[in-house]
């Protein structure tokens, strides 16, 4: 889905700081660097890599985002933010960890982060897997604004043959910081900024293929997301 610089504009006439606040926890939601996976250590040979996609639910006519994106933009499809990205995951026996990146065909604008997985219970036959998640993620290439995310999470996942059912619930932390510009014969600025702290409630299944992998989770936040991964590992 392009997406433009200018396509963030805070308006002085109508942002303030609980508008800002809200926009920026649903754009920390869409880039949340979840590598759309159960949590879990895999051995040395683990290896997985894909493409997968966030889409989070936004309301184009309420104060926060007419705040912040000018009519007729093109960062939004029908009424969602979609964050496609490439995710790559490496075992090494003690953890896992995955790296997201993405780059918005068309502009300049990167979001890229990073998940450590650690488990705090081993699965078995007959036992599921408890994992924490640690991640990390930011936003760049806009001037007016700048976002990173911050997330803790536990994971418990029990594979049954193919198919592996998962849920979670942590937290996430959002650090944002936008520029509203006045304009006149001589511009001025201020900055606002967001440090909030949010539940996130996640359930997804992965469904292991001869060849692919196929993964959807869905994620209550802010608002509700929903998110997809195809892959090839082992």
């Amino acid at each position: 889905m392009p997406l433009a610089a200018q396509d963030i504009k805070f308006d002085p006439t109508l942002v303030n700081q609980a508008n800002f606040s809200q926009f920026a926890r649903i754009v920390g939601q869409a880039i949340f660097a979840t590598p759309v996976q159960p949590a879990r250590a895999s051995g040395f040979l683990g290896f997985d890599a894909g493409v997968a996609a966030t889409v989070v639910k936004i309301d184009e006519g309420a104060a926060y985002w007419r705040a912040a994106v000018p009519q007729n933009n093109t960062f939004t499809s029908h009424g969602y933010i979609g964050v496609p990205r490439l995710v790559a995951s490496k075992g090494f026996g003690f953890g896992t960890i995955s790296g997201t990146y993405a780059k918005i065909s068309n502009s300049g604008i990167k979001t890229w982060g990073g998940a450590f997985d650690t488990p705090l219970l081993r699965g078995g036959l007959l036992k599921p897997e408890l994992a924490l998640r640690l991640s990390y993620s930011t936003l760049t290439g806009i001037d007016v604004f700048h976002e990173k995310t911050y997330g803790a999470e536990v994971f418990l996942s029990k594979g049954f043959g193919p198919i592996t059912p998962y849920a979670a619930v942590g937290r996430m932390r959002i650090d944002a910081r936008g520029d509203v510009v006045f304009s006149g014969h001589t511009p001025t600025k201020i900055t606002l900024t967001d440090k909030s702290s949010l539940n996130r409630y996640t359930a997804g299944v992965r469904l292991s293929l001869l060849v692919p992998k196929l993964v959807v989770e869905v994620t209550q936040a802010e608002v509700r997301s929903y998110a997809a991964k195809v892959s090839i590992g082992f």
